[in-house]
C-alpha cells in the first residue's frame, strides 16, 4: 500500500471509527482490534476528519496495541517545560513529528526514510507500521549490518575534495570571516556555496575568487537546506562523486587557525567519514561523566544502541563534515541529503538531519573518525573543554558559544583574550564585530554576565522569578523622573513614537532615561542614559524604579514583566492612527480575549492620539480607558516626516541618505500592507500577470518598488512575490524608522495600514489595495471608517481597479483634489507643527509636577 493509499485508507477508518464510537464504544474497540489484527486495507475514498478526531484514533490503536513504551516516554516527557504530561497524546501530536521513539525497537526516523515519504509529515510512522506495516513484513530497525573495511589513502597520494558551503545572514552580507574561512578552505578543495538569504550580486563577488559557484537563494531549510539543493540542483551527484572526500561545512564557526594540520591528520585516517567531534547528549558532566571516552569504545558502547529521545544518540556534529566515497555513492545517503524538508523547529533539523544522518551511516556499516582524540562529555565546544580541544589544535570557535553561551560557560566576557593566549593570530576583532552585528544583544549580554565566583561556584546573573518580582514590586522605591522606554516586542527596535519622546528629553539630565533592549543592539548617548537588557537582572531593577513607561503595545507585552500600573505610569504611545479596529473595538472578541484586554488597556494610564476623530477611535480601542485619558498630542513620530531635516538626529538623517543614495533617480513606490490574522494563507497571491503589470508600470514611471512588511508579519509572503521585481527590502532590519522611508518616498499602496494616515502628512499620492475589504471589514478586525469617504485616494478592490489608479498616480492634482485631500488630512491630523513630542512630555511631567514647576 503506497503512503498516498494508506492516506486515503486511514481516513476512511477513522471517520468509521468516530462515528462508531459515537454510539457503540464497544464496536469501535472492536474496529480498532480488526485493524490490528487485520491490517487496513483499501476502502471508501478518503473521507475528511478533524485534526482532534484523528489523534483520538491513533491513540486508541497505539493503546489497544500496547506499543508506547509508557514509562521511558515519560523520562523524556519530565526534561521538558510546557508540553502535554499525557505520554500517548503528547506522541500523537508532537513526540512523533519531533522523532521520539516510541520504544526502544522502532528507530521512527529509520522507519520514516525507509518506507513512507520523509518530506511529508502526516502519517505518523508507529501507526502505519500497527495497521499496515507489520503486516507487510517491514522492519522497524535497520538490519545489523557489521562495519565494512574503512577507506584508506595510501600516503603521499594528493585526496581531491569538494566542499558544499551553506551560510546565512540576515542582512545578506558575506563577512570578512567567511572570505577568509573559505580562503582557507579552497586552498584544500573546490568550494561551492549557497547562502539560505537574498544577496547582490555584488555580495556574492567577494567569493569568485575562492568558490567555484556562488548563489543565494532564501529557501528557510536551514544548513542541510542549502546542501541538499547544492548536491541535487546547483552541483549534480555526477560532478560530486568524482571527488574523494564531500566536505559539509557553514558559516556558524569562525576559523581560527590553517587547516592543514586537520586534514593530514583525517587523511591518514582509517575512515568512511569523519567529522572534528561526536558527542551524546546521554555523555555529560551533568551525568557524571567528566573525562574523554576513547572514541573506540564510544563506537563500541552506542553505535547501535536505539535511544528513546532521538537527541541521546552518538552523533557527529555537521558544522564540518566529510565523507569519501563508499559513502558518497550510497544511495540511502543521497536520499536523504536529497529529500531534506524545511522545519520550523531548528531542534527537529537537528535531529532529524545532524542525528538522523548519523544514525544512518553507523547502521550502514559506515566507519566513522574525529579529529578531537575521544568522545568529550556533550558538546564539549560549548564547555569549558573547549579550551583544552584548543590547545590540542582545534581550528574553529563556534559563535553561538559567545553569542549563547548553550552550556552556560563562566567567563566569556574574556573570550577573546583566552583565544588570542591560545591561538596569537586569530582574527578576533573581526569574530567581534560579526558578533555585534548578528547575534541577539540581550542573548550576547547574558552570556558573557556569566561569571565564576572566588569560591569555585558560578554566578549565573538570572533574573528574579516572576512572583520575586511581583513581591519586588510592592517595596521598591520609584522615581518620577526615571522613564523606561522598552523596544518593540516585535521587531525590538527602539523606533516611531518612543523614539522621537526619547530624542526630545536625551539632553535633559533632571530625567533618568532607561533603554531597554531585546535582540537588537541600540547604541543612543545623551544626558543621563542607560541601555540594559529588558531580560536581565539590571534591567528588572530599573524597571522596577521607574515611574514612567513608555510602551508601543501594551504594558505586559513591552515591559514583559508582571508591573503594577498602581505603582507606575503606562504611557501608551501606540504606533499609528488607527483605520482598522483593534483591541476592545475589534468585530469579534471572545470571552478570553476580552479578559485580555482589560487587563492590557486597563494597566496603561493613558493612549496619545492624533486628532479629536482619532480619540473616539482609540477610546472605543482602550476600553476602560475613559475620553479624559485619551491624549490628543499628535504622534511624535511624524514630528519626523515634515520636519526639516536639520532636527532629524545624527542617525535618521544618515538612514534617509542611505535610502535615497539606493533609491538613485527612481521615485520610490512603497508598498505596506497591514498585518493579517491568516499571515501566508490570507494575504494577496500576485498572478504572472499582475507581475508583468507591476513591472511594466514601475519601467514607464522610472520608479521602484519598496516592500516593508508588518512588525509581526514572519510569512513576508509579499516580499517573496515582489522581490523578483527589483524591489528594495524597506523591512526594519534594514530601515528602523518609518518616516525617513515617508521623507523619501514618492507614494504608497497599502491596505488597512495606518501608514496611509500617516502619508497623508506629505500631500503625495497613495491607494489602498483592498482586495478583502468584505471579509477583513465585516469578520476579521471590522474599520473604524469608511475607507472611500476618509482615504485621498483610490480604494482598489481588485488588482485590475489597482493598475488603473496606479496609470493616474503621479498626475499633478488639480486644486479641487488638492483641496479634498487637504480635508481628508485634516479628520486625523489636528497638528501639523511638527510638536507632537514635546506636547507628550508635557503631559507626562504633568502627572508628578506641579502646575507651576
Amino acid at each position: 500500500m503506497s503512503p498516498e493509499q494508506f492516506r486515503a485508507a486511514w481516513s476512511s477508518f477513522v471517520a468509521q471509527w468516530d462515528a462508531t464510537r459515537a454510539t457503540d464504544p464497544a464496536g469501535a474497540r472492536t474496529l480498532v482490534d480488526r485493524v490490528l489484527e487485520e491490517g487496513l486495507t483499501d476502502q471508501d475514498p478518503a473521507t475528511p476528519v478533524s485534526p482532534d478526531v484523528a489523534t483520538a484514533c491513533e491513540i486508541a490503536v497505539i493503546k489497544r496495541a500496547d506499543a508506547l513504551d509508557v514509562d521511558s516516554y515519560r523520562r523524556v516527557l519530565a526534561g521538558q517545560k510546557g508540553v502535554d504530561r499525557s505520554p500517548y497524546k503528547h506522541f500523537c501530536t508532537t513526540g512523533w513529528r519531533r522523532l521520539v521513539n516510541p520504544r526502544s525497537d522502532f528507530d521512527l526516523w529509520w522507519y520514516w526514510n525507509e518506507h513512507l515519504d520523509p518530506r511529508r509529515d502526516d502519517i505518523n510512522p508507529l501507526v502505519h507500521h500497527l495497521v499496515r506495516g507489520r503486516h507487510d513484513g517491514l522492519p522497524t530497525l535497520p538490519p545489523e549490518v557489521q562495519p565494512r573495511p574503512a577507506t584508506t589513502f595510501a600516503a603521499g597520494t594528493p585526496v581531491r575534495r569538494v566542499c558544499l558551503f551553506a551560510a546565512y545572514d540576515a542582512d545578506g552580507i558575506v563577512d570578512d570571516y567567511v572570505v577568509d574561512y573559505l580562503t582557507e578552505l579552497s586552498r584544500h578543495a573546490d568550494v561551492y556555496y549557497l547562502a539560505d538569504s537574498t544577496m547582490a550580486a555584488t555580495e556574492l563577488a567577494k567569493l569568485s575568487e575562492v568558490t567555484l559557484g556562488a548563489w543565494a537563494i532564501r529557501h528557510g531549510a536551514y544548513d542541510f537546506g542549502s546542501w541538499s539543493i547544492l548536491a541535487r540542483d546547483l552541483v549534480g551527484w555526477d560532478t560530486l562523486e568524482t571527488y574523494d572526500e564531500l566536505l559539509l561545512a557553514n558559516d556558524s564557526a569562525y576559523l581560527l587557525r590553517p587547516l592543514d594540520e586537520v586534514f593530514a591528520t583525517m587523511s591518514a585516517a582509517r575512515a568512511d567519514w569523519w567529522g572534528l567531534h561526536a558527542t551524546r547528549r546521554a555523555y555529560a558532566r551533568d551525568l557524571g561523566d567528566d573525562r574523554p571516552l576513547p572514541l573506540a569504545e564510544a563506537k563500541q558502547r552506542w553505535r547501535t544502541v536505539n535511544e528513546i529521545d532521538p537527541i541521546d544518540h552518538l552523533h557527529l556534529s555537521s558544522y564540518f563534515l566529510a565523507f569519501r566515497q563508499p559513502v558518497i555513492r550510497d544511495a540511502g545517503f543521497r536520499r536523504r541529503l536529497d529529500s531534506v524538508a524545511r522545519e520550523t523547529v531548528k531542534s527537529v533539523v537537528i535531529v532529524k538531519y545532524e542525528v538522523g544522518l548519523s544514525r544512518y551511516l553507523m547502521a550502514q556499516g559506515f566507519d566513522f573518525e574525529t579529529f578531537v582524540d575521544g568522545l568529550y562529555p556533550y558538546l564539549p565546544v560549548y564547555t569549558t573543554d573547549y579550551w583544552t580541544l584548543l590547545d590540542h589544535g582545534f581550528p574553529l570557535l563556534k559563535r553561538n558559544l559567545i553569542s549563547e553561551n548553550p552550556r552556560r560557560m563562566p567567563d566569556l566576557a574574556a573570550w577573546k583574550e583566552q583565544v588570542a593566549q591560545r591561538v596569537p593570530n586569530a582574527r578576533t576583532d573581526t569574530f567581534e564585530r560579526n558578533l555585534l552585528r548578528v547575534s541577539a544583544d540581550d542573548r550576547l549580554a547574558r552570556s558573557l554576565a556569566v561569571k565564576s565566583r572566588p569560591d569555585g561556584t558560578v554566578d549565573y546573573d538570572d533574573p528574579l522569578s516572576w512572583p520575586r518580582f511581583r513581591r519586588e514590586d510592592e517595596w521598591t522605591p520609584k522615581f518620577d523622573h526615571w522613564w523606561a522606554f522598552p523596544v518593540c516586542a516585535y521587531d525590538h527596535t527602539l523606533a516611531g513614537n518612543e523614539r522621537a519622546v526619547f530624542e526630545e528629553v536625551r539632553d535633559d539630565p533632571s530625567i533618568k532615561k532607561i533603554i531597554l533592549t531585546r535582540s537588537r543592539r541600540v547604541e543612543l548617548s545623551g544626558e543621563n542614559v542607560v541601555t540594559v537588557p529588558l531580560m536581565s537582572r539590571a534591567g528588572q531593577e530599573y524597571l522596577l524604579r521607574a515611574g514612567q513607561i513608555f510602551v508601543k503595545h501594551g504594558p505586559r507585552v513591552n515591559a514583559h514583566w508582571p508591573l503594577s500600573p498602581l505603582r507606575h505610569n503606562f504611557v501608551n504611545l501606540w504606533h499609528g492612527i488607527p483605520l482598522k479596529r483593534f483591541g476592545s473595538a475589534t468585530a469579534t472578541i471572545s470571552p478570553e480575549l476580552e479578559r485580555a484586554l482589560l487587563r492590557n488597556n486597563g494597566g496603561s494610564r493613558a493612549v496619545i492620539a492624533s486628532s479629536r476623530m482619532d480619540m473616539l477611535a482609540m477610546t472605543t480601542a482602550f476600553w476602560p480607558l475613559s475620553y479624559t485619558e485619551v491624549w490628543n498630542t499628535g504622534l511624535p513620530r511624524n514630528d519626523y516626516i515634515t520636519c526639516d531635516e536639520s532636527r532629524l538626529p545624527a542617525d535618521l538623517l544618515e538612514t534617509e541618505q542611505r535610502l535615497r543614495a539606493e533609491v538613485g533617480d527612481r521615485r520610490l513606490v512603497m508598498f505596506l500592507p497591514t498585518f493579517k490574522d491568516g499571515q501566508a494563507d490570507a494575504y494577496y497571491r500576485f498572478t504572472p500577470e499582475d507581475l508583468e503589470t507591476l513591472g511594466a508600470w514601475l519601467e514607464r514611471h522610472h520608479a521602484v518598488l519598496g516592500v516593508r512588511e508588518h512588525m509581526a508579519d514572519t510569512a513576508r509572503t509579499y516580499w517573496h512575490q515582489l522581490a523578483a521585481l527589483g524591489a528594495i527590502d524597506l523591512s526594519s532590519r534594514r530601515y528602523p524608522d518609518l518616516e525617513v522611508l515617508y521623507r523619501v518616498a514618492s507614494g504608497l499602496v497599502s491596505d488597512y495600514s495606518s501608514c496611509l494616515v500617516d502619508f497623508m502628512l506629505t500631500g503625495r499620492p497613495m491607494a489602498s489595495f483592498a482586495y478583502d475589504l468584505e471579509h477583513y471589514a465585516n469578520e476579521e478586525r471590522g474599520l473604524f471608517y469608511d475607507l472611500d469617504r476618509v482615504l485621498p485616494g483610490a480604494v482598489c478592490r481588485t488588482f485590475d481597479e489597482l493598475a488603473t489608479a496606479l496609470d493616474g498616480f503621479f498626475e499633478e492634482p488639480d486644486p479641487a483634489t488638492a483641496d479634498e485631500y487637504a480635508w481628508r488630512r485634516r479628520i486625523f491630523h489636528d497638528h501639523l507643527d511638527a510638536g507632537s513630542a514635546a506636547r507628550v512630555v508635557e503631559k507626562v511631567r504633568s502627572l508628578y509636577l506641579p502646575d507651576d514647576a
